[in-house]
């Protein structure tokens, strides 16, 4: 029979290992995450986001790419933060390097020498850019890989941002109807139907706006019309035309017709408006 001594020290050592494992299993996870999570600046202004890394233990080295739409956004600078260059002891410090894509920015950070990694929390990376034109993207973190001082791999979480501009055109209430709501062919001069839409600029920025309207027959896709593109000054409602037609005889039958406002700083790239409004006309020989 076991002595009271040894199974008191049996006992103990089980505690000792099921504290280890249970501190194992609860030990935080490693997040790289965009910060601000969600931010906002109108086109011609600029931003900076971090890369930050969180809860890590013996960071030496990492990389990753950071994705974004160049439609809207321009980096204009990548820097080195200050986590582990600031904080490492070789004395030859870190490389840091970046490459630009058309989609993604590049970022790669080692240490120099045989030395031990940093553990905590901090900013790896920040990086500015420049906003080109209206609309919203996500800021994805992919490919994301992150090295101990023994050059094995940590498991991690990646956590990425958001970018949109306060700025937006959109449909107003009950704001798109046909010229007729049973269009007769034989009476209408030019056999044009005249689709109508009211749309607003929500601000605080000028806005390029027009309405398409997609345009249906029964379950068959017709054609896509589109109203001029204007300008529009902030919390301004304009009434937008556009054209479906010529008609003749054997268009006749239901039409239904989703329209949809589009809004552009520069007049080249298009973000749509969030709202959608239907309405429906009848086409009579």
């Amino acid at each position: 029979m076991l002595k009271i001594k040894e199974l008191s020290l049996i006992l103990a050592c089980l505690v000792c290992l099921s504290s280890v494992a249970f501190a194992e299993a609860f030990a935080p996870v490693p997040v790289l995450r965009v910060s601000p999570p969600e931010i906002s600046a109108n086109p011609g202004d600029s931003f900076t986001i971090d890369i930050n890394i969180e809860d890590v233990v013996d960071l030496f080295s990492y990389e990753a790419k950071l994705g974004f739409d160049s439609n809207l956004l321009t980096p204009v600078s990548v820097d080195e933060g200050p986590f582990i260059r600031d904080q490492t002891t070789s004395p030859m410090g870190t490389y840091f390097t970046y490459i630009v894509s058309s989609d993604y920015i590049y970022v790669a950070c080692v240490t120099l020498g045989k030395y031990p990694g940093i553990s905590g929390s901090g900013v790896l990376v920040s990086i500015t850019f420049n906003v080109m034109d209206a609309g919203a993207c996500d800021l994805p973190l992919y490919d994301t890989i992150l090295l101990d001082s023994t050059g094995t791999m940590m498991s991690h979480d990646t956590a990425g941002g958001y970018f949109y501009i306060t700025a937006c055109a959109n449909l107003v209430r009950r704001s798109a109807w046909p010229e007729h709501h049973h269009f007769v062919v034989s009476k209408d001069e030019d056999a044009i139907q005249s689709l109508f839409t009211k749309v607003k600029n929500i601000g605080p920025i000028d806005l390029y706006v027009k309405v398409t309207f997609d345009i249906m027959r029964g379950d068959t896709f017709v054609t896509t019309v589109s109203t001029d593109e204007i300008v529009v000054t902030p919390d301004t409602i304009m009434t937008l035309t556009a054209n479906f037609g010529p008609l003749v005889p054997a268009d006749a039958g239901k039409y239904y017709v989703s329209a949809k406002a589009w809004y552009s700083w520069s007049g080249t790239y298009w973000s749509q408006g969030e709202k959608v409004k239907t309405f429906s006309f009848a086409v009579v020989p």
